[in-house]
This record gives C-alpha cells, sequence and structure tokens, in this order.
C-alpha cells in the first residue's frame, strides 16, 4: 500500500469559520471546514472554478478581528455528500495576508491544534 506524501507546509486545524466570498458573480456566505497559513478547504454546494481567484473575507470566532484575504480555487470537490469526511467544496491558496493577520491567524490556528 502505497501512503500519499503530504504536500501542506503549515498545520492545517479544523475550524468552522464563517467566510464571505466576493466574486465577480456575486457574493457567497459559508464556512472553512479546515485552515492553516496557506489556505483554507471551503464548504459550499456549488463551488468556484479551477483556478478562480476571488477575495475572501473570513470572521475568526471569539473575536472581532475580520481578515480580507486574496485567494485562489487550487482543487475541489463538486459530488461528495454534504457535511461528512469530505464535504462539497474547494480548496483554496491564501495570497498575500497582512503581516499583523498572518501573525494573529497563525496563533488562531495553533490555539486549536
Amino acid at each position: 500500500m502505497v501512503i500519499p506524501q503530504e504536500r501542506r507546509r503549515c498545520p492545517r486545524a479544523r475550524a468552522r469559520w464563517p467566510v464571505t466570498i466576493e466574486t465577480t458573480q456575486g457574493v457567497i456566505n459559508t464556512e472553512t471546514h479546515d485552515i492553516s497559513l496557506d489556505g483554507a478547504f471551503i464548504r459550499c454546494l456549488d463551488p468556484l472554478g479551477l483556478d478562480e481567484v476571488f477575495t475572501m473575507i473570513i470572521s475568526v470566532p471569539h473575536s472581532d478581528r475580520r481578515l480580507t484575504v486574496d485567494s485562489e480555487v487550487v482543487w475541489i470537490n463538486a459530488h461528495g455528500p454534504d457535511y461528512t469526511a469530505t464535504p462539497r467544496g474547494m480548496g483554496v491558496q491564501f495570497g498575500q495576508i497582512k503581516k499583523s493577520d498572518r501573525q494573529f491567524l497563525d496563533r488562531v490556528i495553533l490555539d486549536r491544534l
């Protein structure tokens, strides 16, 4: 049996945080499934297209902080059952994040591990 190699550089924490996705087609309100410093898995019934770039606003629970992050869809799961081990949604990679937001996100993720 071959075990696939983990490609993630940063630890990923399970986190159901509200997000607002702003696209040229409109706004989508949904939530994360998990998150790292490099990206997140976003739950949604109708994922965006592969390589689509958008702005995402992440609302961190128990905080008044909202992180605005430019993101890109790097993989999608458009056919899985919803709210299971592999829910419908999309894996996104984060673009540039302000240094202070990145430090804050790092602390919050480490607290959840």
